[in-house]
């Protein structure tokens, strides 16, 4: 994640707090805030283009001093996995919470973002806990607040209990705020302040249960920004198209097998086979094909690692991975992340 996206970030954080303001506090003066913080008119960036990130966080710091003290927590629990779009949709058809949740702290951790997690496992419990980059320590508990009941409520989305998942406990390394009621309501679990680290804790067993596949509203609006980005061969009634887009929206129960993919399709196998060889391709191509696609999104918009990344399309070994990549483009993978990552920079 380059600074770009940090940016990305920041409108997306400015697009909610609007919105927040518009719908409950109709009373306070945005164009005000916006103009002391720097923000355009529109709310969609700042106004010198590069710092929205920043402009977001000392609006929220204006609004948390003043006449909404829990402003942060109320921007956290508006949180959604579509949010990191398509980390988003690597998270929601991980196989489990602990490839989910390793997958979303590696994230973290590599890009320009201001929070940091690491996940720490003990005999009961599974501990996420948080650190804010240096130069953001003035903000840490805007973002302990947002940050932490965002990945909880992004938590909660594939967990099989859903909303009715409650942590272990919360704890927060700074002292106890007056609204401290409303950690306790947003996270319905005891909360510690002036602890030695912020930690969200959750039970164990939670790290090795299975994503639940049945949140089919969820996966449509991870998947269709992304079957967009794809492109046309996503779309249209064509048996190809059908395939690709159970392959995309379904990887769990597609598993990237042709009976699997019939059995969702509602199609005999040998059917399958047949209606793909009279479209001058196979189950094997049609694979490969929304393999590599995919694999082109994940290594421009994502920091997952390439062994992370050969996992999540079903390689067993990153090495098959790097040689379908290499033989179906013709580079190795690698080497586009890095020419996307310069060009990036230099942007």
């Amino acid at each position: 994640m380059q600074l770009f996206e940090l940016e990305h970030m920041g409108r997306r954080r400015l697009a909610t707090l609007k919105e927040l303001l518009k719908t409950s506090h109709p009373e306070i003066d945005r164009n005000s805030i916006a103009a002391r913080h720097g923000i355009h008119g529109d709310w969609n960036c700042a106004a010198d283009d590069q710092n929205s990130m920043w402009a977001f966080l000392h609006a929220l710091r204006e609004l948390k001093s003043g006449p909404i003290p829990d402003i942060a927590l109320r921007i956290g629990d508006r949180a959604q996995l579509t949010d990191a779009g398509l980390l988003g949709y690597a998270v929601l058809t991980s196989p489990t919470i602990m490839h989910a949740s390793k997958l979303t702290s590696h994230a973290l951790n590599s890009s320009h973002y201001l929070v940091r997690t690491r996940l720490s496992l003990n005999e009961e419990l599974g501990r996420v806990v948080f650190s804010v980059v240096n130069e953001a320590k003035e903000f840490r508990q805007e973002l302990f607040e947002m940050s932490l009941l965002a990945v909880w409520r992004c938590t909660q989305v594939i967990l099989p209990s859903g909303r009715g998942a409650i942590p272990s406990y919360v704890s927060f390394n700074y002292p106890e705020p007056p609204h401290a009621d409303q950690y306790r309501a947003l996270f319905g679990c005891p909360v510690i302040f002036d602890q030695a680290h912020t930690v969200l804790a959750w039970p164990l067993a939670w790290m090795h249960a299975p994503i639940p596949t049945g949140s089919a509203e969820l996966m449509r609006q991870c998947t269709s920004e992304l079957e967009q980005v794809l492109g046309e061969g996503y779309r249209g009634n064509s048996i190809v198209a059908r395939v690709k887009r159970s392959l995309v929206e379904h990887p769990q129960t597609c598993l990237f097998s042709l009976d699997s993919t019939a059995q969702l399709l509602k199609i005999h196998p040998r059917s399958l086979r047949r209606y793909l060889s009279e479209s001058n391709t196979n189950f094997r191509q049609v694979c490969l094909e929304v393999r590599m696609e995919l694999a082109q999104q994940y290594l421009r918009g994502t920091n997952m690692p390439l062994k992370a990344i050969a996992y999540q399309l079903g390689y067993r070994y990153a090495n098959n991975f790097n040689r379908a990549y290499s033989d179906y483009y013709g580079e190795a993978p690698k080497q586009l992340r890095q020419r996307h990552q310069a060009a990036a920079s230099a942007r």
